[in-house]
């Protein structure tokens, strides 16, 4: 910039310095909570789960600016070795990181609302009966002293289990195939727009709306594999004349 004949005199302002290193800081676990949210089999109580924990760092994070401990933030650790310690200034970057955490509670205040529902879905054998809907507390309570069922969970896991609910507890299943349904990421939602995109074009004038139906049906399921043999086995065999 000196060589352009630029102005760098904000690159020698230390306060500005400080700023720069928490600003890369922040940035930093920013990124990282991105990458966690995205990616295929991710579902909605894993990215509940993984926002409550960044809330609960910003928390940390907030207390331990107040106290100077820098140990999450190794740039301005270094930025604070090389300037006075008047200058670094840890009450305005604790009340940022206070309005940061404000922002993630209310953007993420649906998450709250769906509290309940999540847990039913990533621990019902943990959940509380009383505070469950009440057209659910009777299946909730089957599952819940059912050994079996909770061995199956257990070794499958939250995503896979609710397959394993019989058919008699018809409410945990629809309740549980509700909270599945949910985009658990951004990575499924840009994904159907990407299909959408090239799938609805001009060149495309015999494609109906089922048809549209049927190919996101397909692209949004993780784990949905076509069943050649059974798709070949209900195709009328066109006989040829040699044939005959």
């Amino acid at each position: 910039m000196e060589s352009k004949g630029k102005d760098t005199k904000e690159l020698r302002n230390k306060k500005f310095l400080c700023e720069v290193a928490f600003l890369c800081d922040i940035t930093s676990h920013l990124n990282a909570l991105n990458l966690q949210l995205q990616g295929r089999g991710r579902i909605i109580t894993d990215m509940y789960a993984i926002v409550r924990a960044f809330k609960t760092k910003l928390r940390l994070w907030e207390t331990q600016m107040l106290q100077e401990d820098m140990s999450h933030f190794p740039r301005c650790q270094t930025m604070k070795e090389q300037v006075a310690a008047t200058v670094f200034p840890t009450t305005q970057f604790a009340e940022k990181l206070g309005i940061l955490g404000a922002e993630f509670t209310w953007r993420f205040a649906d998450f709250e609302a769906q509290k309940s529902r999540f847990e039913l879905l990533s621990n019902p054998f943990t959940a509380d009966v009383e505070s469950t809907r009440s057209n659910l507390q009777m299946e909730l309570i089957e599952l819940q002293c059912s050994d079996t069922l909770k061995a199956k969970y257990e070794s499958v896991g939250a995503a896979e289990f609710p397959r394993f609910i019989p058919n008699t507890m018809p409410q945990m299943r629809s309740q549980a195939a509700q909270t599945l349904s949910m985009f658990g990421s951004t990575y499924l939602c840009e994904q159907l727009f990407s299909l959408m995109k090239i799938n609805k074009t001009s060149h495309r004038n015999r494609l109906t709306d089922e048809h549209l139906h049927s190919i996101l049906r397909i692209s949004s399921s993780q784990s949905l594999t076509p069943d050649i043999d059974e798709l070949v086995s209900k195709m009328r065999h066109q006989a040829s004349g040699s044939d005959q």
